[in-house]
């Protein structure tokens, strides 16, 4: 026993005082919240921060919003107090893109075809019939945030790249800067945050099980959801999500420099805060980009 694991079965059992406590992992990784999993039964989420409690209430309000709405499994919660939250664990191993890669043809019509459905009845949720008002995305999705990012990249990460790759950064930012209208959009209720570790997959049904971790849902910019999946995955899988969602390849454009400029994002993250894991957060991505 570690020296806080009395300090978190105390705190489980603050919260389920008949719980018995057979077997608890604890996942500290996050920058909100730290996940207890008990009994491979049930997940324990406190957050860290005065404002992750407020981040925490207004996803308990979501997930109790999007629950009879979506068809994939998202958590549910049962118990929610000041600074934590428990909802039954959902299964499943993170949706690797070797485990997308390793499916045939057949296969990945089906997965690009549940998270196209996914992703349709998440952006198309009918957020206006809610009697209080969901917060905006903590993505940028806005010109003016996306230029101060270029603005703090050029002046804190441009140091550390080699002349292409600062090239490859103007080029990707060029449209973003330039465009009037390229980040025009409908805003619409987004996940915010779909990377692997957030989609679960089943080996044994070769299917979807669950999304989860809606920490940074908001109102937002359909194509940041998008991008987080070309990121991953590639274009490869953004071209299978046509049947279920059509209004993807307007977005693509937008989802493409989302999906990019994210590792920038991360990169000035790692500068700007001295935590070095930031600057391989996004290893091992997707770069099939631009393919459809």
């Amino acid at each position: 026993m570690t020296d806080q694991e009395p300090y978190w079965h105390a705190e489980v059992h603050r919260i389920m005082p008949d719980l018995e406590i057979k077997t608890m992992d604890v996942h500290h990784e996050g920058l909100v919240n730290d996940i207890l999993i008990v009994n491979k039964e049930w997940v324990f989420r406190f957050t860290k921060t005065n404002y992750g409690r407020e981040l925490l209430d207004q996803e308990y309000q979501l997930l109790q919003f999007l629950q009879p709405k979506l068809r994939l499994s998202v958590p549910f919660p049962v118990i929610h107090g000041n600074g934590f939250m428990v909802y039954h664990h959902l299964e499943g191993l993170a949706f690797r893109r070797e485990i997308w890669q390793q499916c045939d043809i057949k296969k990945q019509k089906f997965i690009g075809s549940q998270l196209g459905q996914f992703l349709h009845e998440l952006h198309d949720a009918p957020v206006r019939d809610l009697e209080w008002e969901i917060p905006l995305t903590l993505a940028p999705v806005t010109k003016e945030t996306w230029f101060d990012i270029y603005e703090n990249i050029v002046q804190k990460v441009y140091p550390l790249l080699l002349p292409h790759q600062i090239d490859w950064v103007e080029e990707l930012f060029e449209p973003a800067l330039t465009l009037s209208d390229f980040f025009d959009f409908k805003p619409v209720l987004v996940h915010g945050d779909l990377a692997p570790y957030h989609i679960l997959y089943s080996p044994e049904e070769i299917r979807l099980t669950a999304v989860i971790d809606f920490g940074v849902a908001g109102m937002g910019d359909p194509a940041t959801d998008l991008g987080s999946l070309i990121n991953s995955y590639g274009e490869s899988l953004i071209q299978k999500i046509g049947v279920e969602y059509d209004e993807y390849s307007a977005l693509v454009p937008r989802a493409r420099f989302y999906a990019q400029a994210i590792e920038l994002q991360w990169v000035l993250l790692g500068v700007e805060s001295g935590e070095q894991y930031w600057f391989t957060a996004h290893l091992g991505g997707a770069r099939d980009i631009g393919m459809l």
